[in-house]
Parts: structure tokens; C-alpha cells; sequence
């Protein structure tokens, strides 16, 4: 693979972030400067975008055409797996009235595949894509027990335990017994281990051979007392996940 063509796909996705801050058109000048890209490569890279239909400019200014937003669409309806889950976290947004995330492991990290958000005012806030340290999160743990031991092990070995609040796991001994205590629950629990004032409770879900984790995040005072309800309604949902899963292969 081309280390270049590397580095020019990850510029395009950040000009496409860009532009979802800003919302608004912007010279060259002004995304070359933002985002540390000389100039001729940004243009480069926005010419093609132009030329492909997915930018357009006025008076010389760049803005994003809706093509993103239609293929998105699409790729989204079509999207198989969020498809079968995304109507669980609904339901359980609705029951529980907190943040609903569909997680997946990228290396050392845990990724947001899906989130659904309460209407409430005061409430855990995340986003698709967004990752987290699987060290530190109740979601990592949950997808770290869901590996086989030996693969866990030599990933705990490698990982960097860095701390983030004064809960945060910082050793292999202090991550390996929390592994040991959510898998006698049957789901994981982060206190204030990542950000002091939320928690987040999540069991692992198997599909098709694939771990994932259902993590319900939350403001910490507020959904303490309801650990233990959150824990087992997760845990319950991905056993029906994983039960049709296997009902619809066999």
C-alpha cells in the first residue's frame, strides 16, 4: 500500500470533520491554516473532491455537497448490523432513559458503532466513531473478557494503562482483577474510571463469532444506585441478540 495514499485518505476525512465543526464554506487559505496542510496538496485534494461532485466552491469558497449525506444514507439503511441492534439500544434508551452505545475493539481502543441519546438535558454525551481506552471503560472490559485468554493476555501486555482520573486502572493486576469481577457479574462497570463524573455499565454481545459490547452511559450520581438493574437488562438484551443471531444462521 501506498504510504501516500494513506496519509491523502486521512486528509480527506479530516477536511470532511472539518466542515462538520465549522458548518460553514471556507477559503483555501482558511482550510490550509486550520488544518496544517499545505496549500497545494489541500487543493489538490478539493479539486478532487470538486471534480468527484463531493464539494463545490462559490466566490472561493469550499463547502461540502449533500453526495456525502445521500450515500451516507444509504450505506447506513443498509448497514446489517445496526439494523438488527439499533431498535434493542432504542428500547433500552426508552427504559432506562440514558445513553444507549453499540461498541466494537480497534486495537487498544474501544470504537462507538452506534449511540442513541435520552432526551434529557443532563446525560452522557458521545458520538459514533468515537473511541475510548479499553482499560478505562466498562465497554473495553466487556470486549476484553469476550477474547480468548491467550490473545487478552499478550493485549494487556502491550497496552499503555494510562490514567485518567484517580479510579482509573493503572496496573495489569488492578485491570485483570476488574476483568474477574465483571465476568462473576456477567457485565462491567466503570465509576468515574474515565471521566470523574459519569459511569458506564456494558456486557459483552457475541454475533456471528464478533464481540461487541452494550453500554449504557450515564451521568454518575444520577444512575449509581441502578447499576445493578442496568447491568442485568444488558445482559439480558444481548443474550436475545445473540439467541436470534444463532436462530437466523441455523
Amino acid at each position: 500500500m501506498n504510504t501516500n495514499d494513506v496519509k491523502s485518505a486521512k486528509r480527506v476525512l479530516t477536511i470532511l470533520q472539518y466542515f462538520a465543526q465549522t458548518k460553514a464554506p471556507a477559503s483555501l487559505s482558511q482550510i490550509s491554516a486550520a488544518l496544517g496542510f499545505p496549500k497545494s496538496s489541500c487543493l489538490a485534494l478539493l479539486d478532487t473532491l470538486e471534480g468527484e461532485g463531493y464539494a463545490h466552491q462559490a466566490g472561493g469558497r469550499y463547502y461540502l455537497t449533500r453526495r456525502w449525506f445521500n450515500e451516507a444514507r444509504v450505506i447506513a439503511e443498509h448497514d446489517q448490523l445496526t439494523a438488527r441492534i439499533r431498535p434493542v439500544l432504542e428500547e433500552l434508551r426508552e427504559s432506562l432513559r440514558e445513553t444507549l452505545i453499540l461498541a466494537q475493539r480497534s486495537g487498544d481502543q474501544v470504537v462507538y458503532l452506534d449511540v442513541a441519546e435520552p432526551e434529557r438535558i443532563v446525560r452522557f454525551t458521545a458520538r459514533t466513531g468515537e473511541r475510548k481506552p479499553l482499560h478505562a471503560a466498562a465497554s473495553g472490559r466487556a470486549l476484553l473478557a469476550a477474547m480468548a485468554p491467550a490473545e487478552r493476555d499478550e493485549l494487556i501486555a502491550r497496552m499503555p494503562l494510562s490514567r485518567f482520573t484517580d479510579r482509573t486502572p493503572t496496573t495489569r493486576e488492578q485491570l485483570r482483577k476488574a476483568l474477574e469481577e465483571g465476568d462473576r457479574r456477567g457485565y462491567h462497570v466503570n465509576l468515574g474510571e474515565h471521566q470523574a463524573d459519569t459511569l458506564s455499565v456494558a456486557a459483552p454481545l457475541v454475533l456471528y463469532g464478533t464481540p461487541y459490547a452494550l453500554t449504557v452511559g450515564a451521568p454518575l450520581e444520577r444512575a449509581k444506585p441502578r447499576v445493578r438493574e442496568i447491568g442485568r437488562m444488558l445482559v439480558d438484551a444481548a443474550e436475545k441478540l445473540a439467541a436470534e443471531a444463532d436462530s437466523a444462521s441455523a
